[in-house]
């Protein structure tokens, strides 16, 4: 019973800490509100994690962080070879990848958040920005493209807004519905976009 308690107990801190975490980032989140969040006193916080940087390693782990990592290169590896991926249907590699990598942050929707919105300070504080990197060097790559630096400048802050919005819908809906839309919408948004800018 005590250790079932003591289980309970850090379950109610981990979650306590992704959510103040995910509404106001790691810097400005402090051990006080995560343990009123958490309904427990800030003294009984210590007693299972030595500081607050051991609390951010036990939220968001880095074996969710590589898991994420594979599934967004899975998801890149996919789309390679297709002229079009608005046109895919439902059982294209491509489209199983996207909705494996969709389901996986639906089910980590706080730390998805965290990773995109508010990592600083943290050991994932370039997660976004190498993500921005990456989805622009992939972009790039599928299109055969050598975009002039002006055109380069551009595509990269799409990618930077891109990847902001898809943290701000997260943290904005907790329903699997709206955040499915949201995301649907933004997906749709940004592949008609590429696909003028690059085909043009």
């Amino acid at each position: 019973m005590a250790q079932y308690l003591k289980d309970e107990v850090h379950e109610a801190i981990l979650a306590a800490a992704l959510e103040v975490f995910a509404r106001k980032g790691f810097r400005s989140a402090s051990m006080a509100e995560i343990a009123s969040a958490a309904r427990v006193s800030t003294g009984n916080i210590y007693r299972y994690f030595e500081n607050k940087n051991a609390l951010y390693e036990a939220a968001v782990p880095d074996s969710f962080v590589t898991t994420l990592q594979r599934l967004l290169r899975q998801r890149v590896e996919a789309a390679r070879g297709v002229k079009d991926l608005r046109k895919l249907e439902p059982g294209a590699p491509y489209r199983l990848i996207s909705e494996e990598a969709l389901a996986f942050s639906l089910g980590n929707r706080l730390r998805v958040v965290v990773l995109l919105s508010s990592p600083e300070g943290t050991p994932h504080e370039h997660f976004a920005e190498k993500l921005v990197q990456f989805l622009l060097e992939s972009a790039t790559a599928h299109f055969h493209a050598r975009p002039s630096p002006p055109t380069r400048f551009a595509l990269e802050e799409l990618y930077r807004n891109y990847v902001t919005t898809m943290g701000r819908i997260l943290r904005h809906f907790e329903e699997e519905q709206a955040i499915r839309e949201a995301v649907e919408a933004l997906s749709r948004y940004h592949l008609t976009g590429l696909a003028a800018l690059f085909e043009s």
